[in-house]
């Protein structure tokens, strides 16, 4: 029941105890205008251990959600996490942006179909091809799912400055399952003809990876997000090519978001968007 003398905790709008969002266990300004977005509570952690100085840590343990803020080259910086595919990343967006996040980088794994890339190389994703059906509650079918360019080029010139020759771009897959769903024999050793086919169809379209969140972020943010800047960057832990696997290139990809945010915190014509103010929920 909503507890009587707090009529902004109701059925529609619910939060947690103490007024924090529901899900994310984050409140107003928590989060800063520039974040990071992973799926896996440990990245966040490792992120920030490692990157953030001074951070504060924010967390819903019974569903696994983080969140750190802290100063990343003198700059206010957050990383949270989405958990695992597009359901969950619509989840926890809006609730990001109500905390204070306004420009999205997700740092994230994949299988990559770019035959000559390796293991522990990164790829940046221009744009994602919706085989995840979830942004289908933000925009239809035909809406495009890109990634902002600034946000790409900051990627590219970050990628560049740090590992030449280690990152790539392209379209990403974005899919609802990882193994099915990606083209991986099911239980029974085989992958269903319709599958089989689509990940043909991938390859011969020249898709650079599979992943299970970008064409998400990149939709809502557009749609319900109201126009805020997102992006994403991938390790490679699999070439579906080579069949080769192993996680890493993670460290490399959260530092090339991480340069990649602060090249974006001094470009004035983003300004508007790092210090926007959003409508409060009714």
């Amino acid at each position: 029941m909503t507890p009587k003398g707090d009529p902004t905790n109701r059925a529609d709008r619910p939060k947690a105890s103490g007024g924090v969002h529901y899900h994310t266990h984050t409140g107003p300004s928590d989060l800063a205008a520039l974040c990071l977005i992973v799926g896996a509570p440990g990245r966040a952690d490792m992120i920030a251990e490692k990157y953030l100085k001074g951070s504060r840590r924010f967390s819903n343990d019974g569903r696994g959600l983080v969140s750190h803020t802290g100063k990343y080259r003198d700059i206010d910086i957050s990383v949270t996490t989405s958990g695992m595919g597009g359901p969950s990343m619509g989840i926890v967006l809006p609730e990001a942006v109500q905390s204070g996040a306004r420009i999205f980088i997700r740092v994230g794994s994949c299988g990559s179909l770019i035959r000559e890339s390796k293991v522990g190389d990164v790829i940046i994703p221009t744009a994602a091809i919706r085989f995840d059906r979830t942004a289908e509650d933000w925009a239809p079918p035909e809406y495009p799912a890109a990634a902002d360019w600034r946000v790409v080029s900051a990627l590219h010139r970050a990628a560049q400055a740090k590992a030449p020759g280690k990152f790539h771009t392209g379209v990403e897959c974005t899919t609802g399952d990882f193994y099915t769903g990606q083209g991986r024999p099911n239980l029974f050793g085989t992958v269903p003809a319709r599958m089989k086919a689509r990940h043909e169809e991938a390859l011969r379209l020249g898709a650079a990876c599979y992943s299970m969140e970008a064409a998400d972020l990149f939709v809502w943010c557009a749609t319900e997000g109201g126009g805020l800047p997102a992006g994403a960057i991938n390790a490679v832990f699999a070439n579906r090519h080579t069949n080769e696997w192993g996680m890493a290139g993670e460290e490399l990809a959260a530092e090339i978001a991480l340069d990649a945010l602060v090249s974006l915190s001094e470009e004035a014509g983003l300004a508007p968007y790092r210090s926007r103010e959003l409508p409060k929920y009714a």
